[in-house]
C-alpha cells in the first residue's frame, strides 16, 4: 500500500474508496486493488481528473476498463466531497489606493 503525506502527519488518510480490478486465474475471477482509478471510470462518474486530484484519488492513465462497482464508487465520493468540488465565488477586491487617488483629484480639479 502507497502511503500518502499531509501537512498533520506526514500521511495523506486513507481513502475508503480504494481502485479495484479484476483478475483472472485458471477460470476464477479475483478482485484486487489496482494503481488507481481509470480516466473512464472518472468520466462515467462525472468527475475530472482535476477533480480527482483534489480529493486525493489515484488515477491510473494506462487503464482502458470501466467497473461498475468502481464508478459507483466515485459517484458516492463525489457526493460526500461536494464541498471540494465547488468552484470558489470570485472575491471583489478593492482597487488599489493610487488609482482611487487620482479620481478624487480628477473630480475636485473638475469642480
Amino acid at each position: 500500500m502507497m502511503t500518502r503525506i499531509t501537512q498533520e502527519n506526514g500521511l495523506r488518510p486513507a481513502n475508503s474508496f480504494e481502485a479495484m480490478v479484476q483478475r483472472a486465474q485458471k477460470g476464477q475471477v479475483f478482485l484486487r486493488k489496482g494503481r488507481g482509478f481509470s480516466l473512464g471510470e472518472l468520466k462515467k462518474a462525472g468527475l475530472d481528473a482535476v477533480a480527482a486530484r483534489k480529493m486525493h484519488l489515484m488515477i491510473d492513465p494506462r487503464r482502458q476498463t470501466v467497473y461498475d462497482f468502481n464508478v459507483n464508487n466515485l459517484g458516492k465520493l463525489a457526493i460526500e466531497n461536494r464541498a471540494i468540488l465547488t468552484k470558489r465565488a470570485s472575491i471583489e477586491r478593492p482597487q488599489p489606493v493610487e488609482k482611487d487617488a487620482e479620481k478624487v483629484e480628477a473630480v475636485e480639479a473638475a469642480e
